[in-house]
C-alpha cells in the first residue's frame, strides 16, 4: 500500500544536502549534513545552537524554517538563495513542516536541497543534483480543498478540466484562502504531475538577486556568480508557482514575459537560450485590475498569466463553509491529537457564524486548534475560543444601550436578535430558520425558550 510513497520518500533523500529540526525557540535539536555548503560550523557542535548562529546570513524573514515556525504552517518545495557573502552564493529548494503536539507548536523541521553545482570535498569531484528534479513534488491534491459553496465548487470543477491542459492560470485571493493549496492541485491533476513543482513567493527574493534566481547565471557573470541553473531550468516539464507576482519589479516582469512569449531562458552572462517546457501558475493577493491602475502589474504581463482566471473568495463571502470547516477540522485535530471532542456549542458556533475572518480560512484553523488546546470537556464552549474573536466588535452588538452590559449579556443579547430577526424573515418557520442559521431544529427550539420569544414579537 505504501510501497510508492516509501520509494518516493528514498528518492527524495537521496538528493537531500540538510535535514534539520528546531524546538520552539529555533535551537537546533537535530542535524544531518549530508552535503551542507552554507552551515558555518559544518557538522561539528551544531547541536543546542540557535539555528541562525549556524546560517548568520539567513534572517526570520528569509529562512524558510523560521517562518514556519512563526506561523505553524508548512512551506513545500520553495526556492530560496543563500548570499553567505559577496563571492558565494548557493540556490536550495526547501521543504519545511511545523511540528506540533496537543499543547501547542513545539518546532519545526526543515529538508534542503541544494540545486547548485558544487565541489565534493570527500571525494574531490564535483557533484550535481540535476539528475532528477521530479522529487520537488506538489502536496495536496482537488480533495484538499473542502468548500460547500457553490462558486468554489464550479471553480473546482473548473481547474479540474483546466488541469491537463497546459494553460497558464492566475489566482486572485486574500491571504488565508488557499491560494497554494490550488496551485499543488492543479499540478497534481495535471499531466506534468511526474514533474517537478516549484514554488516562489516573489516577495520574498533580494532584488539583487531576483535575475538569478529566475533565470540562472553563468559562472562570472557578475562578483561571486556561479554556473547555476534558474528556477525555471529547475521547473523544466513541470510547474512553477509564482506566489504574491505583484511584489516582482516592473522590470523583471518584462523579462518574464518575454521568457514566456519566447519558452526558452537565458542564464545571465550567456548568449545561448535554453528551451523550456514549464506551465506557470502565478498568485496575487491584490485585485489585479487596481495593481494594474498602480503601475505595479503590468498589462502584458497579466494577459499572459490570465488564461485562466481564478478569484478564491474570502470566507466572510462563504458563510456556509464556516460550520462544514469546522467540524472537517474538529475531525482532523481529533486524530491528530488523539481527542474526541464532538462538536461545537451552538453560542460558540454563532460566534464563528458571525466573525468576519480576516485570515480567512487559515484563521479559522488556528482558531479551532486553539481550542482544543483550551477545551476541558467534549465540547467546545464560547470560553474556549480565542479571547480576541470573543470580544471582536464583529460579534458584538452595536446599540450603545449594551455599553454597560457584561460580556454575556451583550452575547445573548445578541444571539436573541438574530434569532428573531430569521424568524421574520421565515414567518416563523423552525426548519428554515434552522437552515439559514446553519443550527438543529432543536438548537432553535432551544433559543426561542431560551429567550423566551413569542409569535407576538414576530411580524408576520
Amino acid at each position: 500500500m505504501y510501497t510508492n510513497q516509501l520509494n518516493q520518500m528514498k528518492k527524495n533523500f537521496k538528493q537531500t544536502d540538510v535535514i534539520c529540526i528546531v524546538d520552539i525557540n529555533g535551537n537546533v535539536l537535530y542535524y544531518n549534513n549530508y552535503n551542507d555548503v552554507c552551515n558555518k560550523f559544518g557538522s561539528n557542535d551544531v547541536l543546542g545552537k540557535p539555528f541562525l548562529e549556524l546560517y548568520p546570513w539567513l534572517t526570520h524573514e528569509t529562512s524558510t524554517l523560521l517562518r514556519v515556525l512563526e506561523k505553524g504552517e508548512p512551506i513545500v518545495n520553495e526556492f530560496q538563495t543563500v548570499e553567505v557573502d559577496q563571492n558565494f552564493t548557493v540556490n536550495a529548494v526547501n521543504s519545511a513542516f511545523p511540528l506540533k503536539n496537543k499543547s501547542a507548536l513545539i518546532g519545526a523541521v526543515i529538508v534542503s536541497t541544494n540545486v547548485d553545482k558544487e565541489p565534493d570535498k570527500k571525494n574531490n569531484k564535483n557533484r550535481t543534483n540535476n539528475a532528477d528534479y521530479s522529487s520537488l513534488q506538489a502536496k495536496y491534491t482537488y480533495d484538499d480543498i473542502i468548500t460547500t459553496n457553490k462558486e468554489l465548487e464550479n471553480t473546482k470543477k473548473i481547474l479540474e478540466r483546466a488541469s491537463s491542459r497546459d494553460s497558464n492560470i492566475l489566482i486572485y485571493g486574500e491571504s488565508g484562502t488557499g491560494k497554494e493549496l490550488f496551485a499543488h492541485s492543479i499540478h497534481n491533476g495535471s499531466n506534468r504531475s511526474e514533474k517537478a513543482f516549484v514554488a516562489q513567493n516573489c516577495a520574498a527574493i533580494p532584488s539583487t538577486l531576483i535575475e538569478s534566481i529566475l533565470f540562472g547565471s553563468t559562472k562570472g557573470s557578475f562578483t561571486g556568480a556561479e554556473e547555476k541553473k534558474g528556477i525555471f531550468e529547475i521547473a523544466d516539464g513541470g510547474t512553477i508557482f509564482l506566489d504574491e507576482i505583484n511584489s516582482m519589479p516592473i522590470d523583471m516582469q518584462v523579462k518574464l514575459l518575454r521568457v514566456i512569449e519566447e519558452k526558452c531562458v537565458r542564464r545571465i552572462g550567456s548568449h545561448t537560450n535554453i528551451p523550456l517546457d514549464v506551465r506557470i501558475i502565478a498568485s496575487t493577493n491584490e485585485h489585479p485590475e487596481r495593481l494594474i491602475a498602480e503601475n505595479k502589474f503590468r498589462m502584458d504581463l497579466f494577459y499572459r498569466l490570465n488564461v485562466i482566471s481564478i478569484n478564491i473568495p474570502p470566507l466572510r463571502e462563504r458563510k456556509e463553509d464556516i460550520n462544514y470547516l469546522s467540524d472537517f477540522f474538529i475531525n482532523y485535530f481529533n486524530q491528530a491529537f488523539k481527542e474526541n471532542i464532538k462538536s461545537i456549542h451552538p453560542d460558540a458556533q454563532l460566534i464563528l457564524n458571525t466573525y468576519d475572518w480576516p485570515g480567512n480560512v487559515r484563521e479559522l484553523r488556528n482558531c479551532i486548534e486553539a481550542s482544543f488546546n483550551n477545551v476541558s470537556g467534549n465540547i467546545i464552549m464560547v470560553k474556549d475560543l480565542p479571547k480576541y474573536i470573543i470580544t471582536s466588535e464583529k460579534v458584538l452588538p452595536t446599540n450603545n444601550s449594551t455599553k454597560s452590559h457584561s460580556l454575556i449579556e451583550m452575547m445573548d443579547e445578541f444571539e436573541r436578535k438574530i434569532i428573531k430577526d430569521t424568524l421574520t424573515m421565515t414567518n416563523y418557520n423552525i426548519s428554515k430558520t434552522a437552515r439559514l442559521l446553519k443550527v438543529p431544529r432543536q438548537t432553535v427550539y432551544y433559543k426561542i425558550n431560551k429567550y423566551e420569544i413569542t409569535k407576538n414579537e414576530i411580524e408576520m
